[in-house]
């Protein structure tokens, strides 16, 4: 029960289920689907910030999978595996969202590794209609909900799941990751799989991209890559 794990209690898992109720007969923002789960330091406006970065529910729920994988031990190992929520966090190369914090992020990772939590976080999206940021919403008008705006139609990655390999030049995976986001990725998960729509080759890609080609997943190198950003930005 979720009543049971640590940090939650009658009351705690009380609210969840009557949050669940609340929502569960009419689509609701990703902000607020995230802040429904009740996930501890993440309050509406972290919540926002958090909807902003991965734009849908599907990279949400992957980072949180990436998330409750991911050890010290295994990111020394491979260069390959990035820190749990990079897009919030950032790295070396790249700037941390504003307002998130080391908390937040802690309470992120907690909420991963317990699989009852993230049962119920996925039987949750299953069972709601959750809009994704760059979607148009109009609560004065029923029949425009859903309904996509023009320039989200027109992204050059819109959709889609990215895998990056390999070393980009100019550009760090993480800056990368979040160039496409900005351009419609549905997700950048770090593994391969028969969902991967594109992968995206840099230097000493290696093992990554000969899983593509085996799985017929359409690869790019790192020069085709910029070129499309650069196309993007001038369009």
């Amino acid at each position: 029960k979720i009543a049971d794990l640590p940090g939650w209690g009658a009351l705690s898992s009380r609210n969840l289920a009557e949050s669940i109720r609340t929502v569960a007969s009419e689509g609701v923002p990703l902000s607020r689907y995230i802040y429904a789960l009740g996930i501890r330091f993440i309050g509406t406006q972290s919540s926002q910030l958090i909807a902003s970065a991965y734009k849908n529910v599907d990279a949400f729920l992957d980072a949180l999978d990436e998330a409750s994988t991911y050890s010290e031990t295994s990111s020394n190992d491979d260069e390959d595996i990035k820190p749990p929520f990079a897009l919030l966090f950032g790295g070396k190369e790249a700037e941390k969202v504003k307002g998130i914090g080391p908390s937040a992020i802690s309470a992120l990772v907690s909420f991963s590794k317990e699989e009852t939590l993230m049962t119920a976080a996925k039987d949750l999206a299953r069972s709601l209609k959750i809009y994704d940021v760059n979607v148009d919403v109009e609560r004065d008008n029923p029949n425009t909900i859903g309904k996509e705006s023009k320039e989200s139609l027109s992204l050059p990655f819109q959709g889609m799941t990215i895998v990056f390999t390999g070393t980009l030049p100019g550009m760090s995976r993480i800056s990368a990751q979040k160039a496409v986001t900005k351009l419609g990725a549905k997700s950048t998960p770090n593994s391969i799989s028969k969902l991967t729509n594109l992968v995206v080759e840099g230097e000493k890609g290696g093992k990554k991209s000969r899983r593509a080609r085996d799985l017929g997943v359409k690869v790019i190198d790192a020069d085709e890559f910029m070129n499309l950003l650069n196309d993007s930005k001038s369009s």
